[in-house]
């Protein structure tokens, strides 16, 4: 996981997304993408505007996205992507989903008009989108794509990807500088296509990395659960899996060492052959190097039998106390994985400590 931690280095925050888009999940990942940005004192003001530009970016892969009645099930691009990252001067949105080969070249001549036109042509664009509408053959007016780059202030970033089976994928970056005066992109369109490729495959269907505060916990979790819902009920056979998550969130937390007032941390879920993994890792204090070894070490050695003895006793003891035993949460993985869980402590060229959790979920 510190490997992957380090590919975002130059990332105060970022989260990506693999999968099927829908409202709740649009809301739930605005709502955890402000909660980071106004807890930052230079980012709080573009909160509101990022928002909006979620929201937008997610619309505009909803419209061009391949329905279910396309008959689309390409390996490498049937699910659609997300990502939010926070730089030190800007904060940036990309997407990527596939399209029918036949509508790229109008949507490609529809950005390059959009991104050509000045502040006041926008404004009139949008006018007359509004009132006359446009032939845009899929994917309703582009009233999305004009609100983008008017709210950004940099044009968009846009890159086709060429499929044999009559498919492209469509890759958008739209950038919102903290700075207006700043006029040039930062990133590179075609990392998008590679990074969506990295997630696809080596099985990743979500990545966060950033600050595991509860607050931000309990959207991710939130997020999640609406990923297990069933008839609008937590589905019974992915509790275990909740439960998991919920546990290595809060193991982040109580582990975590505080830099720069946030536990900074990464978080991922691979889906591998149908079976869900669930990774974190983060940074630790030295002084809880010794104790949290300890405490993995003597869970790792324990049968079933053993498991539940043991939690049983710490929970008895956390009840008594009124504090959270020690090693209670890492036992609630272990019962709840089967001991199905492997861990790893690295030491980074700064001299600090870096564990990491890896857990099969039942």
């Amino acid at each position: 996981m510190y490997s992957l931690y380090k590919e975002f280095s130059d990332e105060k925050y970022s989260l990506i997304y693999l999968g099927d888009f829908s409202d709740d999940i649009t809301n739930l990942l605005i709502g955890l993408s402000e909660t980071f940005l106004t807890k930052n004192q230079d980012l709080s003001k573009l909160s509101k505007k990022a928002s909006m530009l979620v929201a937008e970016s997610f619309q505009n892969v909803v419209r061009h996205k391949i329905l279910e009645n396309d008959n689309f099930s390409h390996d490498i691009c049937n699910k659609d992507f997300y990502q939010l990252s926070v730089t030190d001067d800007r904060v940036i949105i990309s997407s990527a989903n596939a399209i029918q080969a036949q509508y790229a070249d109008k949507i490609n001549s529809h950005i390059d008009h959009i991104n050509s036109l000045d502040k006041a042509s926008l404004r009139k664009l949008r006018q007359d989108v509004l009132k006359f509408g446009s032939l845009n053959d899929k994917g309703g007016a582009g009233l999305g794509l004009i609100e983008m780059v008017r709210k950004s202030g940099l044009p968009l970033k846009k890159a086709f990807i060429p499929f044999n089976n009559g498919y492209n994928l469509l890759l958008l970056g739209l950038e919102i500088p903290i700075d207006r005066e700043l006029k040039t992109h930062k990133t590179d369109i075609n990392n998008t296509g590679t990074l969506y490729r990295k997630m696809t495959e080596n099985c990743l269907l979500m990545l966060y990395k950033g600050d595991f505060s509860s607050s931000s916990n309990f959207n991710i979790i939130e997020m999640l659960n609406n990923n297990f819902l069933k008839d609008g009920e937590v589905d019974p056979s992915k509790l275990k899996i909740i439960v998991a998550i919920i546990e290595v969130l809060q193991n982040i937390s109580i582990h975590g060492k505080s830099i720069s007032g946030s536990k900074e941390g990464i978080f991922a879920i691979r889906d591998i052959n149908n079976e869900l993994y669930i990774e974190c890792g983060n940074f630790i204090k030295q002084e809880s190097y010794e104790p949290l070894k300890e405490i993995l070490e003597s869970v790792k050695a324990c049968n079933n039998n053993e498991l539940e003895k043991l939690y049983k006793k710490k929970l008895g003891a956390s009840y008594l106390s009124g504090k959270n035993s020690a090693g209670l949460g890492l036992l609630e993985i272990a019962r709840f994985s089967n001991n199905s869980f492997s861990y790893k402590f690295e030491e980074t060229s700064e001299n600090q400590l870096f564990y990491s959790i890896k857990i099969k979920t039942e």
